[in-house]
């Protein structure tokens, strides 16, 4: 049987199926995913020079991975995503928009605070990581004191394997000219795995989808404080359920 897809105003076309109702009602506003980032992103992806690296974390489906590979055919790009259902739509619309998988790479793991795993609670578009519970709260704690364990991982929790990405840019190569995320509330521990390649200069802007105004604070102080200017600073954005942080290195500078 013939799958439906939905062709955005961009050219980027998924399947249909792999769609939400809240995502088709903001759609029929404006049809693209995201509008308030979706000029930043063009303008930003445009700008890149000739066969720039681009890292999409949280890639979802792979909205943004095509449409830059539509933009510029020449840039190397990255994406990473963890949720292995998502990988596969991914690679379901890279056939879709022409392209070979090969033009792509993915990488499989979360990317997070610190290497190692972590527990993925798969909520569709919106999964995210469960952060671990503090030594005095883990089970043999509360088995000792209480006689109990504290509550289970909620159901369709999965383990993920998590990587710095500090350790990810060591697959991916330097310099990496424009890191975009969408990780669900954990953008500053995102940031605080990389804390070699922004002392080093080795991400040239920072495009991010923030969650809450005191992690899209806690993720302008630590860019700021890396020596990055903000230059765009939106907790809340009109037309998406996401804030909008952007990021660059002070006077351009990027390190190889």
């Amino acid at each position: 049987m013939d799958r439906g897809t939905h062709t955005f105003d961009n050219g980027v076309r998924v399947y249909d199926d792999h769609l939400i109702p809240v995502q088709r009602e903001r759609y029929r506003l404006r049809n693209v995913h995201e509008a308030s980032e979706e000029d930043v992103f063009v303008a930003l992806v445009r700008g890149l020079p000739h066969g720039a690296r681009y890292l999409n974390v949280g890639c979802a489906i792979g909205y943004y991975p095509l449409l830059a590979k539509r933009l510029r055919p020449d840039l190397v790009v990255h994406a990473a995503e963890p949720l292995a259902r998502h990988r596969e739509y991914f690679l379901d619309n890279v056939r879709l928009n022409g392209f070979q998988p090969g033009a792509f790479t993915v990488h499989p793991e979360a990317v997070a605070a610190t290497d190692g795993t972590a527990a993925l609670l798969d909520q569709d578009y919106g999964s995210t990581l469960v952060r671990e519970a503090t030594p005095a709260a883990r089970p043999g704690f509360w088995r000792r004191v209480f006689g109990a364990r504290p509550a289970a991982a909620p159901p369709g929790t999965v383990r993920a394997r998590t990587v710095t990405l500090d350790t990810l840019l060591a697959h991916t190569g330097t310099p990496v000219h424009l890191v975009q995320m969408d990780v669900q509330g954990f953008e500053a521990d995102v940031l605080r795995g990389a804390a070699g390649a922004l002392r080093a200069g080795h991400i040239g802007t920072f495009l991010i989808g923030t969650h809450g105004a005191a992690v899209h604070a806690e993720c302008a102080a630590l860019l700021a404080a890396a020596g990055y200017a903000i230059e765009r600073s939106e907790p809340e954005a009109r037309d998406q359920p996401d804030g909008i942080l952007l990021a660059g290195r002070r006077a351009g500078a990027i390190a190889a």
